[in-house]
């Protein structure tokens, strides 16, 4: 009997067996999706901790980036109610050294934000102006344009060189299209009244 493949980007081709236990701390997800990043995070030489299996967890879906406060509200709403999601301060930590391994990546958005996402291959970012949504974008739909900037200048950009650009992301530009019709806001109180007794400026 064939092995069933879940679409993902942590895929570890022959690790579908039933092996050993991921983790003695169980991180409350389905039990395929903690085997299969558990395996994932043993052959990139990191302990398969809970904390570490339930963010990449969250970020694996997600085609962008997160902020560690998004994080902790989608682990928040995903786990069962019996099972304590990691703080804040964890989550950060886990992050933190997700980073530092390479598996993951940062990118500090405009405000300060730090948000996190899988380092897949190489991509660039399009950073939604309106709702901060992040995409990203395979880096090689980009690669002629570079070239072509490039071309005449001496400086040579490294495989690991980032595009961070700015606009409007598709539900965005939806809503700009077609935005909801607006009724003015009514205002139940009275108008305020000036206290006769006051000087005009």
């Amino acid at each position: 009997m064939a092995a069933r493949r879940c679409r993902s980007t942590l895929v570890i081709p022959g690790v579908w067996g039933n092996t050993e236990k991921v983790t003695s701390k169980p991180s409350g997800l389905d039990p395929a999706v903690t085997e299969r990043i558990g395996e994932f995070l043993r052959s990139r030489g990191l302990r398969r901790m809970a904390s570490r299996i339930q963010v990449l967890a969250v970020l694996e879906p997600v085609n962008g980036h997160l902020s560690v406060g998004e994080i902790h509200q989608r682990l928040s709403a995903r786990l069962p109610t019996d099972t304590q999601p990691p703080d804040l301060a964890t989550i950060y930590r886990t992050v933190t050294t997700l980073v530092e391994q390479g598996v993951l990546h940062a990118l500090t958005i405009d405000g300060g934000v730090t948000t996190y996402g899988l380092a897949t291959a190489p991509h660039h970012h399009a950073v939604c102006t309106q709702c901060g949504a992040i995409i990203e974008v395979p880096a090689r739909q980009l690669s002629r344009a570079l070239e072509h900037a490039m071309a005449g200048s001496s400086f040579a950009l490294s495989e690991r060189a980032g595009l961070t650009l700015h606009g409007l992301c598709p539900q965005c530009q939806d809503s700009k299209q077609n935005p909801p019709e607006t009724v003015a806001p009514t205002d139940p109180r009275p108008p305020k009244r000036r206290d006769p007794r006051q000087r005009r400026r």
